[in-house]
């Protein structure tokens, strides 16, 4: 068997737009009403109206932590309004999961922001940062019975997505605005760490993909080493050195602090380079790994969340996996990837690095942003005609892990792999 530390926190990770449904003050839901976007996230998975119920689940199938998002545009519907039931509803989460002995991390910002906000030019304009400040001082104030915050979720996917990519709003296509974005929200996070740190431990979380050589060229091989810097090293070196190195220049932003980082994992990657200096002279597709792909078109490859791991541990801060998770049907698949990538967790922590926890992506079926409800993510179906929740064998395997600390031999034989 593999033994877990005794204060390892195993837990699930959802985020608000994706399953609170009705988050009608926000950017998402606005473009889904004009149709810019291709789907309406609706009612999501109410977990708005039935949250007491889904802790009681969470509680029953022996997860020890809950890392879910606060909807800003629920605490600030309009400029300067705070809505004070808002925040009783997340404190009664908190309350809840509290008194269930399941440990919360909290998210500040996942994707979305109050429309309002994103029409004053939203992360675009550093002068908008006096607008988070307000946030961030009454999630000071008034959130309680949480130790663990985190700022933003996977800022650079949000930064690609929206404002070089222009899938997701406000759907620009400016590398300029980009980094400018880049740059506000490292101005956003050492604001807020400055606002919390005495209260709470703040960090941020950084999806981490795996990016791999294409071949030996040394051309491709740069390309590579390109790739991970502009995704991964360039934010996170800046967020202490104070020296952003964007899309489009330098920038200077405060030197900051994170408490720990969340890192999410979910594929690798191939890169080869490019002639084209749109792309950052960067070609880039999901790495040819295994022979299935997940329903959103990802390989599976287990090894890369240890190296993952591998890749954060030079900020020297603990790291907790903040999401890992894999879209498909076949619960016996999603057994395995659990299993699989939780065995290279594990050496990460016989190794000598500082992971103190893992939260799986999903606790239930959710809304995809930008590709609907077809993806299935999670441990609990979600039938969205009437909004029951039926855990699934995964559900039961993860919370005995969960309860035990440790993946039993009998599990390991049947879905783990030689190391």
């Amino acid at each position: 068997m593999l033994r877990f530390p005794s204060n390892f926190l195993f837990g699930t990770a959802t985020s608000a737009h994706q399953i609170e449904g009705d988050n009608i003050y926000n950017d998402w839901w606005h473009y889904e009403q004009e149709g810019k976007l291709p789907y309406k996230s609706g009612k999501a998975c109410n977990h708005w109206n039935l949250y007491s119920q889904d802790i009681e689940l969470m509680a029953s199938l022996g997860y020890g932590a809950y890392r879910f998002s606060i909807e800003w545009a629920r605490i600030f519907p309009e400029e300067g309004k705070k809505d004070e039931k808002a925040l009783e509803r997340y404190n009664d989460i908190l309350k809840l999961l509290n008194a269930r002995k399941i440990i919360p991390l909290v998210t500040l910002h996942h994707f979305t922001l109050p429309y309002w906000f994103l029409e004053k030019g939203g992360f675009e304009k550093e002068e908008n940062l006096r607008y988070w400040e307000e946030y961030v001082e009454t999630i000071r104030d008034e959130i309680k019975g949480v130790n663990l915050i985190a700022t933003f979720n996977e800022p650079v996917v949000y930064m690609l997505s929206s404002y070089v990519l222009g899938d997701w709003p406000p759907f620009k296509k400016s590398p300029k605005a980009a980094s400018n974005v880049e740059a506000n929200i490292l101005r956003a996070h050492a604001k807020a760490y400055e606002i919390l740190s005495n209260k709470f431990k703040v960090g941020i979380v950084k999806n981490i993909p795996l990016f791999l050589a294409a071949s030996d060229k040394p051309k491709d091989l740069k390309a590579t080493s390109r790739a991970d810097n502009l995704f991964n090293f360039n934010f996170m070196d800046a967020l202490w050195s104070g020296n952003l190195k964007a899309l489009m220049g330098k920038y200077r932003t405060p030197e900051g602090d994170a408490d720990f980082i969340g890192v999410n994992y979910y594929s690798p990657y191939t890169v080869r380079h490019s002639l084209n200096p749109l792309q950052f002279f960067i070609d880039y597709d999901v790495a040819d790994i295994g022979e299935r792909r997940t329903d959103m078109g990802w390989s599976v490859y287990p090894e890369g969340i240890y190296k993952a791991v591998e890749k954060m541990c030079r900020y020297n801060r603990p790291i907790y996996i903040t999401e890992n998770g894999i879209a498909t049907l076949d619960d016996e698949w999603r057994i395995e990837f659990i299993v699989q990538h939780l065995q290279y967790v594990h050496k990460a922590i016989k190794d000598g690095y500082n992971v103190q926890g893992y939260f799986h992506w999903s606790f239930m079926y959710n809304f995809e942003w930008d590709k609907g409800f077809a993806p299935r993510f999670g441990l609990v179906e979600i039938d969205y005609k009437n909004f029951e929740r039926k855990p699934k064998k995964s559900a039961h395997v993860y919370g005995e892990i969960s309860k035990n600390r440790e993946i039993s031999e009998e599990i390991l034989k049947k879905y783990g792999i030689e190391l």
